[in-house]
């Protein structure tokens, strides 16, 4: 009888063994390897092959993929050109109220930072996801070599990643030439935020009634005269409401799960309360009548308390308001990201890390 080979068992689990005890600095340049292999392959299948299409959807392809990183580009100098103007409007303002003038001096100071890091961000495509991991994480096409171009760092551990003017995700691992991204859907991702509800809330309706009306005017047959009194109508009233009331603050948390593509990108929060009084108001109560906690619709804000993200940058809006349970001290809720569905990421903004100063010094 001729007896078994066991060889070939034996070497794949000592190599199995040796890969599971490299350190984690090893691997991650394995990793690196492997993508930078893997992202051509990624393209070709994802968006089809230059040998199998002709030459006319060759170029069609390359103008799209331009056209999508200067839209992209442009939503985001857009954004800049927006803050210039808030902010120049919130150093004119001078309420006699000390508490207002408190308010919009908090509020000149948090745009100032926010400019700042949005003058050094740079824009990143999307080049590859790793199906074991699709809603947890995505590969971008910059690294340390961009850093040193730039003569700063930018893509660092920990660079906060926006789409617009919403947050999407952190790197969470730099390599020379491309750069891994923690998506918020991921449940190991948790930024702090706060409810924000009145003018800022209102502009993100706005923004996408703009969207809704760009769409319609390609389609005759539905933008009539009646839509567009309507849609402006809306747009009126929204921007009637001055002032924002930050309200309860909580942490949110993703729900994927690392086993291929998770079509659920519902964001959970927990932990939402105002029972200590801070810099925007007093201690509130859950169940308070006159400018209750937490409303659906409210749009979730950074708080910059995460060491992660800085304060003002958008992240969800609530769609669901779970009920207090018996003895609890704070809500649960269900909120939807701002920046849209994950699934579609082609192009984003990397802002420098909040604690940059320290990298730089470590240097």
């Amino acid at each position: 009888m001729r007896r078994a080979n066991y060889r070939p068992y034996v070497i794949f689990v000592a190599l199995l063994l040796f890969m599971m005890s490299l350190p984690q600095s090893a691997a991650e340049k394995m990793r690196d390897g492997v993508v930078g292999a893997l992202a051509p392959a990624w393209n070709f299948f994802t968006q089809g092959s230059p040998q199998a299409i002709e030459h006319l959807q060759q170029e069609h392809q390359t103008l799209k993929s331009q056209m999508e990183s200067m839209r992209a580009w442009l939503l985001f100098d857009k954004w800049i050109e927006e803050q210039a103007e808030r902010l120049t409007t919130l150093v004119k303002k001078n309420e006699q109220d000390p508490f207002w003038k408190e308010f919009y001096r908090r509020r000149s100071e948090e745009l100032c930072r926010s400019l700042e890091m949005e003058m050094l961000s740079l824009p990143a495509k999307v080049i590859y996801r790793e199906p074991a991991s699709w809603s947890s994480s995505v590969w971008i096409n910059i690294g340390e070599k961009a850093n040193q171009k730039l003569g700063k760092t930018v893509v660092a551990k920990n660079s906060p990643v926006l789409v617009g003017k919403s947050i999407v995700g952190v790197v969470e691992h730099v390599g020379a030439s491309q750069s891994r991204v923690r998506l918020i859907t991921d449940s190991g991702l948790v930024p702090s935020v706060r409810a924000l509800r009145g003018e800022t809330q209102n502009k993100a309706l706005v923004e996408h009634v703009d969207e809704l009306v760009n769409g319609l005017k390609g389609r005759e047959e539905l933008f009539t005269k009646d839509v567009a009194s309507v849609l402006q109508r809306l747009k009126n009233q929204l921007a009637q409401e001055a002032g924002d009331h930050y309200l309860a603050k909580g942490e949110l948390y993703g729900t994927s799960s690392p086993l291929w593509r998770s079509r659920n990108q519902v964001l959970k929060g927990v932990g939402f309360n105002y029972d200590f009084a801070d810099a925007e108001g007093p201690a509130r109560q859950l169940r308070s009548e006159e400018l209750p906690l937490l409303k659906v619709g409210d749009l979730l804000v950074t708080t910059g308390m995460d060491g992660i993200f800085p304060a003002g940058f958008w992240v969800a809006t609530v769609s669901t308001v779970h009920v207090l349970r018996e003895g609890a001290c704070a809500y649960e809720i269900e909120a939807n990201a701002t920046a849209g569905n994950l699934d579609d990421l082609t192009h984003v903004t990397v802002l420098p890390p909040v604690h940059v100063e320290s990298l730089e010094t470590s240097k």
